[in-house]
């Protein structure tokens, strides 16, 4: 997959802005504050729909304008071409086209930009909550799979519902008959049928992403370590090892039942759903010690860099395609020779855009075949003949 054309408009401090792409390295250098990451999350903002910083779609759209719009043009790994397109106005109304027709539901986007994003708080994958693991597990899972998709939805959604009713009015207990009762089993059922794909698949991608991800960890730190992932399963309370996996559905969903079973009096009293694959966690262990716990600053981002370079693998495994990576000023937390591998790594297969305000993060990047370049300032990207050329205006007086 590969980019080949960017147009915005009045999106953030984004004025207009008009780029014709190269297809390897594309890097946007300037000071803090100038534009280059906005730019990567207008472009980011049509892989799924909306910002992947969490903020409302109206709040992005410049100030003093009424709507933004982003449009992407590319090709995909077959050399199809595509285009994609968002309109947002300041009354929150939404519109998404695909190859120029609009489309009923947002999930309808997710797929058609494959993406892959590095940010400097990227080792909160590793140390921080499970909710980010499990939005990882998901997403490079979701990629290519509209069936999977389908029951993540869904499984959110029932989720949603019955939390909607464990939190009504106090009730003791869901007594034979009891309306209330019979409406926690509905969703329970519903949460057992979609669900049940959703932990089938994240257990099958277990070994392959163990072994990717320990791959990349060792070009990464330049050794060899004993790098192991899990599945903490709130079916089971405890660590799942590869054994405990099966292949049949039947299993999946007695085993899912007879949780929500055992765990009902528990989630009446504690008012929320406590068993799904919402309440579970991915745990990585380096020589047998806990990175969440244990692990250094160094060992936590490059046990999260070397995550995403395993998603990146896994995404083109899955879906047969690249996917297009984002550097967002990641170079700054990283020593040269982790920044040299990561770059090494990455250049061969995936087309890279880089935002960066150092010329440093980039140098070695100068001679490298089709490469192209910006000076971002007060929004306005201004192309370098050279990337060279960016050292003077980024140099620190």
């Amino acid at each position: 997959m590969r980019l080949t054309r960017v147009k915005l408009l009045n999106f953030r401090n984004l004025e207009k802005i008009e780029l014709d792409v190269s297809p390897q390295i594309n890097i946007f250098l300037g000071r803090n504050g100038q534009g280059k990451t906005n730019l990567l999350e207008a472009m980011a903002f049509l892989s799924l729909g909306r910002s992947p910083r969490g903020h409302r779609s109206r709040e992005l759209i410049r100030f003093g304008a009424e709507h933004f719009h982003i449009r992407l043009e590319g090709e995909d790994g077959s050399g199809e071409p595509f285009q994609l397109e968002a309109a947002v106005d300041r009354g929150g109304n939404k519109r998404i086209k695909v190859d120029g027709q609009v489309v009923a539901k947002q999930a309808e986007l997710f797929g058609q930009l494959s993406l892959v994003q590095f940010h400097p708080d990227d080792a909160e994958l590793a140390r921080g909550a499970p909710e980010l693991r499990r939005r990882f597990l998901d997403y490079t899972l979701s990629v290519g799979s509209a069936e999977l998709l389908r029951h993540l939805i869904a499984y959110r959604r029932a989720i949603a519902q019955k939390n909607r009713l464990l939190k009504q009015s106090v009730w003791s207990a869901a007594r034979d008959g009891d309306s209330r009762g019979a409406e926690l089993a509905a969703w329970n059922a519903e949460l057992v049928e979609h669900g049940v794909p959703v932990l089938r698949a994240r257990a099958t991608v277990l070994e392959p992403l163990e072994q990717l991800t320990r791959e990349a960890y060792a070009d990464l730190a330049g050794t060899t370590v004993e790098l192991r992932l899990q599945i903490q399963s709130s079916l089971a309370r405890r660590q799942e090892t590869r054994e405990d996996f099966g292949d049949d559905e039947g299993d999946w969903k007695q085993r899912f039942g007879d949780a929500l079973e055992r765990s009902q009096s528990q989630e009446i009293r504690m008012r929320q759903s406590m068993v799904g694959p919402h309440r579970d966690d991915l745990l990585l262990s380096l020589n047998g010690r806990s990175v969440r716990r244990y692990g250094s600053q160094g060992e936590q981002r490059s046990a999260a860099i070397a995550l995403k370079l395993a998603q990146a693998k896994l995404i083109h495994q899955r879906s047969g395609d690249h996917p297009i990576v984002f550097l967002d000023d990641i170079f700054s937390e990283l020593d040269r020779q982790r920044s040299e591998a990561l770059q090494e790594h990455l250049h061969r297969e995936h087309q890279l855009f880089i935002a960066t305000a150092r010329y440093d993060d980039v140098r070695g990047m100068a001679a490298w075949p089709e490469v192209a370049a910006w000076l971002l300032e007060d929004g306005r990207p201004s192309a370098l003949s050279s990337l060279d050329r960016a050292e003077e205006a980024l140099a620190v007086e």
